[in-house]
C-alpha cells in the first residue's frame, strides 16, 4: 500500500457508509477505489467484503440495541441466501479473470438500476411481516449474486422485505443488514481460504464504512438523497469501465 491509499480507502468507506444507509449501493464506490489504487478485480471484489461484514455486524447490533429484533424470521432465508453465496463466491473465485471482468461488468449495469429502486415510497407494512415459501429461491439466488459481486444487493434485499414480505422499512432494513451480513461473512470466508483478501487494504474500507454508517443513520430520515445515487450511477459508470477497458 501507498501512503496516499490509506486516507482514500477511509474516505470512499464514509461515502461508502452513507451511501448505504440513504439509498444502497455503496460498493459502486468502493470497487472502483479499490480498482484504482491497483487491486486485481477478484482481488477487489474479495477484498471489498471486510468492509461490508463488519458495516453490516454494525448495523445488526445497531437496530437489536434500538429494540428492532425480527430475527425469528431469519433462520430459513439465511440458509437459502448462505448457500447460495457459497456458490456465487466460488464462481468469483475460480472464474477466469478476462471472464469475470465481463461478467462483473454486465452485472454493474443490471443492477445500476436497482439504485432508483426507493422502497420507502411503497412501505405500508409493520413490524410482523410474512416471509412466503416462494421467496426462498429468490434469496438463494440473491445469494449467489451476493457472493460474486455484492454491489447494489442492499437495495433489492430491502425492496423485497418491504413489497413482499409485508415488513416496514426499519424492520426490513434490519433484516437487511442480518442477511446480508449472514452471506457476505460466507463469501469472505471462502475469499479469505483462497487467498484473495488483502486485509489491511479492507479494514481502512472498515474504519470508513463504519462511520459513514453511524452519519448515514442520522441522514436516513432527511430528503434530498439524489445526490448520492448520481455519485452512486457515476461511480458504476467508472467501474465498468475500468473492467472492460483496463489490463
Amino acid at each position: 500500500m501507498e501512503l496516499w491509499h490509506f486516507p482514500a480507502l477511509v474516505a470512499g468507506g464514509i461515502l461508502c457508509g452513507i451511501i448505504n444507509a440513504l439509498a444502497g449501493g455503496g460498493s459502486f464506490v468502493t470497487l472502483p477505489l479499490l480498482l484504482l489504487i491497483g487491486l486485481p478485480p477478484q482481488i477487489a471484489n474479495a477484498t471489498n467484503r471486510v468492509a461490508i461484514t463488519l458495516q453490516c455486524g454494525a448495523g445488526v447490533a445497531t437496530y437489536h440495541r434500538h429494540g428492532v429484533r425480527p430475527w425469528r424470521h431469519l433462520p430459513p432465508i439465511a440458509i437459502a441466501a448462505g448457500l447460495g453465496a457459497l456458490l456465487g463466491a466460488y464462481l468469483a473465485a475460480h472464474i477466469d479473470e478476462t471472464a469475470f471482468r465481463r461478467v462483473a461488468a454486465l452485472l454493474f449495469v443490471f443492477m445500476i438500476a436497482t439504485v432508483f429502486i426507493d422502497a420507502k415510497r411503497w412501505a405500508k407494512g409493520d413490524s410482523q411481516g410474512r416471509i412466503k415459501p416462494y421467496l426462498y429461491p429468490v434469496f438463494f439466488l440473491m445469494g449467489i449474486y451476493g457472493g460474486f459481486l455484492q454491489a447494489g444487493l442492499g437495495t433489492l434485499l430491502i425492496s423485497t422485505f418491504v413489497l413482499l414480505g409485508g415488513f416496514d422499512v426499519v424492520s426490513g432494513n434490519a433484516l437487511k443488514f442480518s442477511l446480508a451480513f449472514v452471506f457476505t461473512a460466507v463469501a469472505l470466508a471462502l475469499f479469505a481460504g483462497v487467498g484473495h483478501v488483502r486485509w489491511l487494504h479492507g479494514l481502512c474500507l472498515a474504519i470508513g464504512t463504519m462511520t459513514g454508517g453511524i452519519i448515514g443513520a442520522r441522514l436516513v430520515m432527511a430528503k434530498g438523497a439524489r445526490w448520492v445515487r448520481v455519485v452512486v450511477v457515476l461511480s458504476a459508470i467508472g467501474a465498468i469501465l475500468k473492467l472492460l477497458f483496463s489490463g
